[in-house]
């Protein structure tokens, strides 16, 4: 066999069957094979650090955790200061239920934004996102930089289960370390990272990776170790993120590929635990089915998908321009984008098709890449965008174990290595940068959302969050002018109605206010908040008998709306309606004795029927829970001081 043979089996064995290589040079397989069988040395040195003594790899693997932990914490640093911005305050500033552990089953039981009182805003079902969210507010309470903190820390713990993934599946640490220093400093993850709310990607990964390492060693070996962490490893990524369905498939694309094969004990604990989270899903869990705001056909989908693979590909390559809210866009196949993102898909299938023999990296990461975009490519079904960097999160691990490759190949090559090492210098260097100074996009709501404008004007729900904002600030001019882009973009957006209908209120334009109120009841009739703000409206205007249909309409639609109750026990008082409202006061009471305003109501009620002693009673209970109104207590003073065993003092 001459010299430049064997360079060229040295060569291309990673990439080429030795069937293709034979066919390659025209020479017999078996001569092939045993050349490779007589190179097993040379083979596995030829890449670096991969060390046949043992203390040296153990020395280049901790090495390499260090850098992979120092360069993930370099990188996202300047994540730390941000805000909670977009759906951080559904989940967390605003969500009741992470501030007290006895909601701990409702993670399991109710929608994620439940205790935010918006338990129907979002579809997913993330009990384990919900837990990590209650563990920071344990330790941070809402200071967000313990919650970009922790974002930061799951992260780098994904990119080290890719890093003992890949050294697992190839025995290379190289490779592995490349892939996953690649993983931990790329922009495109800025979206999982610096975002809280993007936190299911990393801890669906952490734990999907985790489940495929013990998967592989319950393979190996009959330890029950192995097989006990593949299972709570697999329940805990499918309870983090819904797309960890895909976990089987992978399973099965990695028997293919190494050619191992099935154990039925090993595989099946997997596929239950798949099977029986779908049959929850579709019946206990059934409330929480997606609400799809933009109605689409297959072919608009389908046409969505292939223009995202090109942007995928665009910022797989050249990261620049990131954002937030692809939304949900109406293409088809006239768009010159979809037919090259049909050629990209078409030219990605070839390549699987003709290294599907070979079985090496080049398939494995293809494959790998294609597979895991399929739960969110709006194929199998309608999902609310039809592109996001963070879907990338999971897929992006197969193009950057290629990119790994394609250097340590280089690297192979002595005359090339200064050119492959400085490849790595610049593609680590160069992805950094630009990481760092994606952090900055996520820190501030307002320049946020701004920015965000630029890129998806036709985003109905990033003008109705920069509206909030403004009118949190008081902004209100500004808040109307975007609240009323976001109802021409959607003239169904009842909750942008809803707000436009506060902001009018801040302004005490009460006329405006209500007819805005009147429009979100005509898109959504059992919208109680729209009914309860109306009652107050129509109230303070002196038109009682409508404020009571609102306010009874309110209950009606939520029996547990705490304050429609207290205010419709005033209405009833006003109304001269007096045994409904002291009924009323009563049951606001017993359903939440915490409530410091219905035993102030139910105080000042009973003083104005000239029941002293009662009003007195239910003031010291609405004063120790925090009630105040100095007007009133002027009033119940003088009687404070004439009951048995009061001291105003001590009330106060």
């Amino acid at each position: 066999m001459r010299p430049d043979q064997e360079e060229y089996i040295l060569k291309n064995i990673g990439w080429k069957s030795a069937e293709a290589i034979a066919k390659d040079l025209g020479m017999k397989e078996r001569k092939i094979k045993r050349f490779l069988e007589r190179q097993k040395v040379k083979e596995k040195t030829a890449f670096p650090l991969q060390e046949p003594r043992s203390s040296v790899r153990k020395k280049n693997v901790f090495w390499s955790v260090i850098l992979i932990v120092v360069l993930g914490f370099a990188v996202y640093a300047g994540s730390i200061p941000g805000e909670f911005i977009w759906d951080d305050e559904h989940l967390v500033s605003d969500n009741l239920y992470i501030r007290d552990w006895s909601n701990l089953p409702k993670f399991f039981t109710e929608g994620m934004a439940a205790g935010a009182d918006a338990p129907t805003l979002y579809s997913f079902y993330r009990p384990v996102q919900m837990i990590t969210y209650a563990l920071d507010y344990s330790v941070w309470k809402l200071d967000p930089r313990g919650y970009h903190f922790t974002n930061i820390i799951l992260h780098v713990l994904a990119a080290l289960a890719v890093f003992w993934l890949i050294t697992i599946l190839y025995k290379n640490l190289g490779l592995a370390l490349l892939t996953s220093l690649f993983f931990v400093v790329h922009p495109v993850h800025t979206e999982a990272v610096s975002y809280i709310a993007g936190r299911a990607d990393s801890l669906s990964v952490l734990f999907m990776l985790g489940c495929f390492i013990f998967y592989i060693k319950a393979l190996a070996s009959d330890k029950k170790v192995h097989y006990a962490l593949m299972i709570l490893s697999y329940t805990l990524a499918i309870l983090s993120k819904e797309l960890s369905l895909i976990l089987p498939i992978l399973l099965l694309l990695y028997h293919y590929a190494f050619k191992q094969q099935i154990k039925s004990k090993v595989f099946l604990p997997v596929l239950t635990i798949n099977i029986v989270y779908i049959i929850l899903r579709m019946t206990a869990l059934g409330f929480l089915s997606a609400e799809v705001v933009h109605k689409t056909t297959y072919a608009q989908r389908a046409a969505g998908f292939f223009i995202a693979m090109v942007n995928y590909a665009k910022i797989m390559v050249l990261p620049l321009n990131l954002h937030m809210e692809y939304g949900n866009s109406f293409y088809d196949f006239s768009h010159p984008q979809a037919w090259a993102g049909i050629i990209l898909v078409l030219a990605a299938i070839m390549v699987i098709v003709r290294t599907m023999r070979a079985r090496n990296i080049v398939f494995f990461a293809s494959a790998w890449f294609l597979i895991n975009l399929i739960p969110s490519s709006n194929l199998l079904y309608p999902i609310n965008a039809y592109m996001a960097e963070h879907w990338l999160y999971l897929p992006s691990i197969g193009i950057f174990l290629l990119l790994a490759r394609g250097l340590m190949l280089l690297y192979a090559e002595k005359g090339l290595r200064p050119l492959s090492v400085g490849a790595v210098v610049l593609f680590l260097g160069f992805y950094s940068f630009l990481t760092i100074d994606q952090n900055g996009y996520w820190k501030a709501k307002i320049p946020f959302y701004l920015r965000t404008i630029k890129y998806a004007n036709n985003s109905s729900r990033v003008y109705y969050n920069l509206a909030n904002e403004y009118r949190e600030i008081g902004e209100n001019r500004k808040a109307i002018e975007h609240y009323e882009k976001a109802l021409k973009v959607r003239p169904d957006y009842y909750e942008a109605y809803y707000n436009l209908g506060k902001t009018y209120e801040n302004m005490s334009d009460r006329a405006q206010a209500i007819e805005t109120y009147q429009k979100v009841i005509a898109i959504k009739p059992d919208y109680d908040k729209a009914h309860y703000n109306l009652g107050n409206l129509y109230y303070e205007s002196g038109r009682v008998q409508e404020a009571v249909a609102s306010y009874e309409t309110a209950i009606r639609v939520n029996p547990r709306h705490i304050n429609a109750y207290n205010n419709l026990g005033v209405a009833y008082a006003g109304a001269g309606r007096d045994e409904e409202a002291e009924a009323i006061f009563k049951k606001a009471i017993a359903m939440d004795p915490r409530q410091d305003i219905s035993y102030g109501n139910l105080s000042i009620f009973y003083f104005g029927r000239q029941k002293y002693s009662e009003a007195v009673e239910y003031y010291k209970k609405a004063v120790q829970l925090g009630f105040e109104d100095p007007k009133f207590h002027m009033k119940i003073t003088p009687y404070l001081a004439t009951m048995p065993d009061n001291n105003i003092n001590t009330i106060r």
